[in-house]
């Protein structure tokens, strides 16, 4: 691997990733589907399908009136990365 600035660096992982998470959740669909085999050599997928319930502020609030009083505050960092040019053709 060539010497690489950081931000390069994060980039060409964060395309990496990106085709990483593309070819899974075309695995996942198959395999979810029956169209791709579960079993492997190393290793056996299972399917399970689940129900979540989550709270609706919206309605909430629109039965309830503002619910401001208990919101929390939490800090994140975030780096963006800006791609100048494609790295696969540098």
């Amino acid at each position: 691997m060539m010497n690489m600035k950081p931000a390069d660096e994060l980039l060409m992982i964060r395309h990496r990733i990106k085709e990483m998470q593309e070819r899974e959740a075309h695995l996942k669909a198959g395999i979810a589907s029956g169209e791709f085999e579960a079993h492997g050599n190393f290793a056996v997928a299972s399917v399970t399908k689940r129900t979540n319930r989550r709270f609706d502020r919206k309605a909430a609030e629109a039965e309830l009136g503002s619910l401001s009083a208990f919101d929390v505050e939490t800090e994140s960092t975030v780096v963006r990365i800006e791609e100048l040019q494609d790295p696969t053709t540098a």
